[in-house]
């Protein structure tokens, strides 16, 4: 099951570098930021990356200018981290609904969101803005569509993530991605969201 470390450390110890892992940061780090510059995200701010994996996108983040935290329940995920990426970033090994640590200023959310069981999506939300300082940002990729696989990833609609953020966000951008990955051109959206 999805809800236990167990089940992620076993992808990462039987595949070595899992499918989700495109052996670089997303090519979304920057179309994020830059809808997010505007808003307020500066050079200096605290970022947290939860579900970070092997870190290519906090890594990407620090080099950005940002303080970044690199956050995954999966031993194996931040072992991966650190070892490509030593101590750029503070990597944690948690859980993201129970972790102590924060708050931030942002959240850079790639791969997180969508390995979620979809029963759990208003309770990861609201984790989400227990998480973020007043006005924080919540970044987001998500899949609009998995290609009909079962998931995780799990798909959502455009619709369906509005309602959801609605309840602690204002919602201040959300619309599909224009500069995905190839392998996931077309299948996915940003959102960028302010704490209420």
């Amino acid at each position: 099951m999805t809800i236990f470390p167990d089940y992620w450390n076993r992808l990462y110890e039987e595949e070595g570098r899992p499918g989700w892992d495109m052996d670089g940061a997303t090519p979304l780090v920057r179309e994020l930021l830059e809808l997010a510059r505007p808003l307020g995200l500066r050079p200096g701010c605290g970022l947290v990356v939860p579900g970070c994996g092997y870190g290519h996108d906090a890594a990407e983040l620090e080099a950005q200018g940002f303080t970044v935290t690199g956050l995954d329940f999966a031993p194996l995920a931040v072992q991966g981290a650190m070892h490509r990426y030593g101590n750029r970033v503070a990597w944690s090994q948690a859980d993201w609904f129970t972790t102590r640590l924060g708050p931030w200023d942002a959240i850079f959310d790639h791969t997180c969101f969508v390995a979620m069981d979809p029963i759990r999506r208003p309770a990861y939300v609201e984790t989400c803005a227990h998480r973020l300082r007043l006005g924080g940002l919540w970044m987001a990729a998500l899949f609009h569509d998995v290609k009909g696989k079962p998931g995780p990833p799990h798909a959502i609609e455009i619709a369906d993530l509005r309602r959801l953020a609605e309840a602690h966000f204002e919602v201040l951008y959300l619309a599909d991605a224009t500069e995905s990955h190839p392998r996931r051109a077309g299948r996915e959206f940003l959102l960028v969201a302010k704490k209420r």
